[in-house]
């Protein structure tokens, strides 16, 4: 954003903000991890070696990956298996968020409430994040940031001006007083402060253009999914002062009008929504360290805005409709090419080629950062059989669905592919002996359970045989393919010990 979109008389103010030492802005850590964001070559283990050194932050990012907003069935052990759950765009939110949080221990007294500021960004966060999946318009994580960071520059203005909320007491709670405030003082308001921070810290300009249109209920931008973007985190806002405002019924309107005429929303999922986010904020307000006060007052006032709604008549409206995207750009649609290219036609798993270049990367990255990795080789007993009883259709239906009990057996941040015919491969970063030793169990005891059915009524299982090797147990390898062919010689010892069984490399050593 160029300065001369806040209307400032003289150049003071921006001035103090450059200046101030004291701005919520991210500490050299989440700098680093935004600068490594707006790198299209970066990878995890750039990320991992940048929140590595401040042992403050790994120990949150590890807590939050097995808190229940982040709920696994398997813990988080390491960093690396964190840093692979959240992503590029999770770990920056996370920094982002967490540095805010330390910002906000700031003084106390009759101007900023800042613990409001925190519950209203909570909430607004929570709330952005809950449309955006509803509406399948951005990564969730992304709408996360947008919705927390929308409110960042009466932060930067109460450090920049101490005297600016001075009192202003109870009347805060009317976001729309704020903004007079500030705009009388000094002829823009916080959103136009923010998005200038933005744009300053280098973060990607949507996020800029979400915040900045933030108090903006009639944008219109010439990129629809931006329009949509923006429209979310405004109406986040609005959401947040149902709970945090002083005006419930007029905020539950205000909220709902916009919620239908933009996204087409109905009453019930509406409603639906208001609660998500209650209890999202409840359940994480202490991992994010802000104080509710008393969490009862919140279900309250949900149950006064649901009252609200139906007095209204607006809980039956409209139906839930689907959102319609807006025609793909080339960017996307090429994506989405390269991303078919990688597949397996027949399963959907990631193939040969794909997983000799991932499976490259992880090594490296686990020979250089000192994490275990494992490779586990699986190959259906018999399958041979299939195909002659039952015909090849019986064996690509039994294919895909043996498939699909892998994926089901695994992590997010795990790598399974069809390495050819009915064998498959799969890559467990960041995954010791004894965690391989589970999953080894329980991929083969769901494929022996799994019964195949044909339409012709037939019905038959299959077993696995399978072949694990672990570098960085007690075992290292020289390189990828070496991993892969240790993996393969345990899977066919599997096999003359009598199938139906798992074996590791370094048992036959």
């Amino acid at each position: 954003m160029d300065p001369h979109r806040m209307p400032l008389e003289d150049g003071q103010l921006l001035s103090r903000l450059s200046r101030c030492t004291q701005l919520p802005s991210p500490p050299g850590v989440a700098a680093d991890i935004i600068d490594l964001a707006n790198d299209p070559d970066a990878s995890l283990g750039d990320v991992a070696e940048a929140v590595s050194i401040d042992p403050a932050l790994s120990t949150k990012l590890l807590r939050l990956a097995n808190s229940a907003l982040y709920a696994r069935k398997r813990r988080i052990d390491n960093l690396r298996q964190a840093i692979t759950m959240f992503g590029l765009n999770g770990t920056l939110t996370l920094a982002l968020s967490f540095s805010l949080v330390t910002s906000l221990r700031g003084r106390r007294g009759e101007g900023l409430d800042y613990n409001l500021v925190w519950k209203r960004a909570l909430s607004a966060a929570f709330c952005a994040k809950a449309l955006g999946a509803r509406l399948r318009i951005r990564a969730g994580e992304d709408l996360f940031l947008a919705g927390l960071v929308q409110d960042i520059g009466m932060l930067a203005l109460d450090k920049a001006i101490p005297e600016l909320y001075d009192g202003i007491g109870p009347s805060q709670r009317d976001h729309r007083q704020v903004c007079t405030v500030e705009s009388e003082e000094i002829g823009a308001d916080h959103a136009a402060v923010g998005s200038w921070l933005l744009e300053r810290w280098r973060l990607p300009e949507w996020l800029q253009a979400a915040v900045v249109a933030s108090h903006d209920a009639s944008v219109e931008t010439t990129d629809s999914g931006q329009t949509a973007l923006v429209r979310c985190v405004a109406l986040s806002g609005i959401v947040a002062d149902i709970w945090w405002g002083d005006d419930l019924k007029g905020a539950t309107g205000k909220a709902y009008a916009l919620a239908q005429t933009w996204f087409d929303l109905d009453g019930e999922t509406f409603e639906a929504l208001l609660s998500e986010v209650a209890l999202e904020v409840r359940e994480n307000a202490s991992t994010f360290e802000v104080d509710l006060g008393d969490t009862a007052l919140m279900d309250a006032l949900l149950e006064q805005a649901k009252e609200t709604l139906a007095l209204r008549g607006l809980q039956q409206i409209h139906e839930a409709c689907e959102w319609r995207s807006a025609t793909r750009s080339l960017e996307q649609r090429t994506r989405e090419l390269e991303e078919e290219a990688r597949r397996d036609a027949l399963t959907g798993l990631y193939n040969r080629a794909h997983l000799d270049c991932m499976l490259e990367e992880e090594f490296a990255n686990a020979r250089a950062r000192d994490w275990p990795l494992a490779v586990i080789f699986i190959d259906l007993d018999h399958f041979k059989r299939i195909n002659d009883s039952y015909g090849h259709h019986a064996g690509d239906a039994a294919l895909r669905r043996s498939a699909g009990l892998l994926i089901e057996s695994t992590r997010k941040g795990d790598i399974v592919a069809r390495y050819g015919g009915e064998e498959f491969v799969i890559v467990l970063p960041g995954t010791n002996e004894a965690g391989v030793r589970q999953i080894c169990e329980r991929i083969l005891m769901r494929l022996r359970a799994f019964v195949h059915e044909l339409p012709e009524g037939v019905r038959f299982t299959i077993t696995a045989s399978a072949g694990a090797a672990v570098h960085g147990d007690h075992q290292d390898y020289g390189d990828a393919q070496e991993m892969i062919r240790a993996a393969d010689r345990a899977l066919y010892r599997a096999k003359a010990q009598g199938r139906d069984r798992y074996a590791f490399h370094a048992d036959g050593l």
